[in-house]
């Protein structure tokens, strides 16, 4: 059985979908975006796996604010 050049084309197509984007393609927003997500997801898992309720407890917050300002000074130092 023959296969034409268009057959082929469209053989080809299916079994290589476009790669997805890559870095190349993330827009600065997206890439803060991701950190904010990943250091707010960590910040609220961990309280709610020690059962606080940052409403109630603005210790706790207070606490978390001074973490994050000493990573960020960690960071901006070089610190890593």
């Amino acid at each position: 059985m023959k296969i034409t050049k268009r057959q082929l084309k469209r053989i080809i197509k299916e079994a290589h979908p476009p790669l997805e984007p890559g870095w190349d393609d993330v827009s600065p927003d997206d890439i803060v975006d991701g950190y904010y997500n990943a250091v707010s997801q960590l910040i609220f898992d961990d309280m709610a796996a020690a059962g606080i309720d940052p409403h109630e407890s603005p210790e706790e917050v207070q606490y978390a604010v001074q973490a994050l300002t000493n990573l960020l000074a960690d960071l901006q130092a070089g610190n890593f």
